[in-house]
């Protein structure tokens, strides 16, 4: 049963935790946002899909900014009582450093289930859904990318598209001014047009029964032709998919595969519930600062700490997707070395203590 001081630190680093992971996640998606929307300006997604796909977005994001934010809330938290001698108090009371981490792993253990059940379950369900919401969105934005009375910039603005009417998917007497690469300007018009996507993804809009002209302004000597069908490129290149076929793999199917990239996809999801847990071991530690210390100092190293792990865990997943480690090693090796990290903590803190006790002995004895 937790004691009353167990209780006031779960709340206290519960709190911080929420606060520090809503502010993590805002961030993240503003990002997303802004990216979403340069999308639907390029007509590349369709502007009604935006939200929903930032909630399925949310959930897989939350799964990597839990341990990021369990590090800071356990920072911020102990950190204020250190610098409040909150903790010398309790320290006086026979609550030390070490009696912290009872709070702590009670804390971090249903913590780091609620991250387990989030990236090995819920997460692969949301990037299946989420690469649909693409696709689906995506179609959309060909049919909503042009809009009937108005001019519209393709290309990076080498077309102007001008369209009449829109009938579902069919466009209706288009009209198309296009700067070309050796300077001419071109027109081409159509009675007829409509988007299609070819092999590579690249968009184009194909005009039936219409002409074209090219020549340079002020000049007599245009070029004119008549065509049946002709095409012009929409896209500029083609749309980049965040989505990954192994994110969306159910877990089960991934444990029994010895495919190198699967391996390294199920690596990654049981990284974050064990990140969760190993930082529990040296972040209390971390914390620990002196009643005149600067206030984010501590923060500052722990981001750094942080950082280190985080680009060895992205070492280890690029070691296992190119087959360079096997799954046995996988990313257990990183893990390994801050289990290292938290117990050569402790047991700095084990010395130092010894060596503060073992010094007030000698005093007393020499006052005696």
């Amino acid at each position: 049963m937790p004691s009353i001081i167990d209780r006031y630190l779960m709340r206290e680093i519960g709190l911080t935790l929420l606060a520090t992971a809503l502010v993590l996640l805002a961030m993240v998606l503003s990002h997303r946002l802004a990216n979403y929307l340069s999308q639907v300006a390029n007509g590349l997604l369709a502007r009604d899909s935006i939200f929903l796909l930032l909630g399925f977005q949310a959930i897989e994001i939350l799964s990597l900014l839990i341990p990021l934010a369990f590090l800071l809330s356990i920072v911020l938290t102990l950190g204020r009582l250190y610098r409040d001698h909150e903790m010398t108090a309790l320290a006086a009371c026979g609550y030390g450093p070490l009696s912290a981490y009872r709070a702590v792993f009670l804390l971090a253990v249903p913590l780091a289930l609620l991250t387990a059940g989030l990236s090995l379950f819920l997460s692969p369900v949301t990037m299946e859904i989420q690469f649909e919401l693409l696709a689906k969105a995506r179609k959309e934005a060909e049919i909503s990318m042009f809009t009937p009375g108005t001019f519209r910039e393709v290309l990076e603005g080498r077309h102007v598209v001008y369209i009449s009417g829109l009938d579902e998917q069919e466009m209706h007497n288009v009209f198309i001014q296009s700067r070309e690469p050796d300077g001419d300007i071109s027109i081409t018009t159509g009675e007829r047009g409509r988007q299609e996507t070819d092999a590579n993804d690249l968009r184009h809009i194909v005009l039936e029964h219409g002409y074209r002209y090219r020549g340079i302004p002020g000049h007599g000597d245009y070029e004119i032709l008549s065509f049946e069908r002709a095409a012009l490129r929409v896209d500029a290149s083609a749309p980049q998919q965040a989505w990954k076929h192994r994110e969306t793999l159910p877990t089960r199917k991934l444990l029994s595969s010895n495919n190198p990239i699967q391996v390294a996809e199920l690596h990654m999801r049981l990284n974050y519930p064990f990140q969760v847990l190993v930082i529990a071991l040296w972040a209390p530690l971390l914390a620990r600062a002196r009643p005149r210390e600067g206030r984010y100092g501590r923060i500052v190293a722990a981001l750094l700490i942080y950082a280190v792990n985080f680009n060895l865990i992205g070492v280890g997943e690029s070691w296992l997707s190119h087959g360079i480690v096997g799954g046995g090693v996988g990313l257990w090796w990183v893990h390994g070395l801050f289990l290292l990290f938290g117990a050569g903590l402790l047991l700095h803190y084990h010395a130092a203590s010894h060596g503060i006790r073992l010094l007030r002995r000698v005093l007393r004895r020499s006052v005696a």
